[in-house]
């Protein structure tokens, strides 16, 4: 009487676990959308399924056929969840890959990226506008960036963000960089360069936004990059100014990343194509800039007058903190740039 006991007590237990354990899962068919939810959903039952059924040959001793069952069962389970999952993707792919949601924002990307296009092209945003820093993003071109944005999170979502052509990613890159979002823009670069073979203005474009981007090193040398890559490719009759500033941002970067020596030989290659008045202030502070780094003070202060008779002193302010922390308690330094830290 008592072994009955036990055994009812046991069987009970295994019951209450098995029930417990495939109950607790909660999985709703209603939120199963994509291909990818509804086998996740099948490989969570299968792992959940197995051990309970497990559980239930050891636990359960009366009758006498119920753990045999259980133990048969746990070893089918496996191969007819295979089966299953066989079936899914083979006989019935395309009923399982019917997801509206995706089908439509697959019909709306062409649209939405003509949108993009045409907006950006009455904004006057492209890469050369980009580059010169004059690219400015109106209401139209915030609108299309938002549509393209919507519409592209959904492809993400269903890891079909390649069902887009590599044009979409540069103008996303665009509005984004005209919108002053660094990050997101020079994530959207890297993402076309990686498909398509681009020209020195989108590498320079790209540059510019890896090193506004302030991510330290790791963006400072992604910029390092993409700026070699537009120097590389760069046509022998491109304008001065555009010359001077490509090896000017080269210069700002090989400082930034405490390369004092290529730095300076940039900056000095690029004082010699620079003619316009913001590459020639631009350059006399990164090399007041790489030279107060270096140490070397007389030619910082020489770098620093000249900063000061173009009107650009203001740059320094910024600043006292790392590249002129080294001279901002300097009398000379003070004297020239009307800056008190006292």
């Amino acid at each position: 009487m008592a072994n009955e006991q036990t055994n009812t007590s046991r069987e009970t237990a295994s019951t209450q676990l098995l029930t417990s354990v495939l109950g607790n899962q909660q999985i709703d068919p209603g939120g199963v959308l994509a291909p990818t939810q509804l086998l996740a959903a099948v490989l969570v039952l299968l792992l959940v399924s197995v051990p309970a059924f497990i559980t239930g040959a050891v636990t359960a001793s009366s009758p006498s056929w119920v753990p045999g069952m259980f133990a048969v069962a746990a070893v089918v389970d496996v191969p007819l969840t295979l089966l299953f999952v066989y079936q899914l993707l083979t006989k019935h792919r395309q009923n399982i890959t019917n997801d509206e949601v995706y089908e439509r924002a697959v019909l709306l990307a062409p649209r939405a990226s003509r949108g993009l296009d045409e907006s950006l092209s009455q904004a006057g945003v492209d890469t050369a506008s980009l580059i010169t820093g004059t690219a400015a993003a109106d209401q139209r071109v915030r609108e299309a960036l938002a549509e393209m944005e919507a519409v592209m999170s959904v492809l993400r979502d269903r890891a079909a963000g390649d069902a887009v052509s590599p044009d979409v990613e540069l103008n996303l890159a665009k509005a984004l960089m005209a919108e002053r979002r660094w990050v997101e823009a020079a994530e959207r670069f890297d993402r076309y360069v990686g498909e398509v073979n681009a020209d020195w203005e989108v590498h320079f474009a790209r540059g510019v936004a890896h090193a506004n981007s302030r991510g330290g090193p790791s963006s400072d040398l992604s910029a390092l990059r993409a700026v070699n890559e537009a120097i590389a490719l760069v046509p022998e009759d491109a304008e001065a100014n555009l010359v001077a500033r490509l090896f000017a941002y080269r210069g700002a970067m090989a400082k930034r990343l405490g390369r004092y020596v290529q730095a300076e030989a940039d900056l000095l290659l690029a004082r010699r194509f620079a003619t316009a008045a913001y590459e020639v202030t631009d350059i006399a502070y990164n090399l007041a800039g790489v030279y107060a780094l270096a140490g070397r003070r007389e030619e910082a202060l020489a770098e620093l007058r000249q900063l000061h008779r173009l009107g650009g002193i203001s740059l320094v302010r910024g600043h006292l903190d790392d590249y002129f922390r080294g001279l901002r308690d300097d009398p000379d330094f003070q004297q020239i740039t009307g800056i008190s830290t006292s």
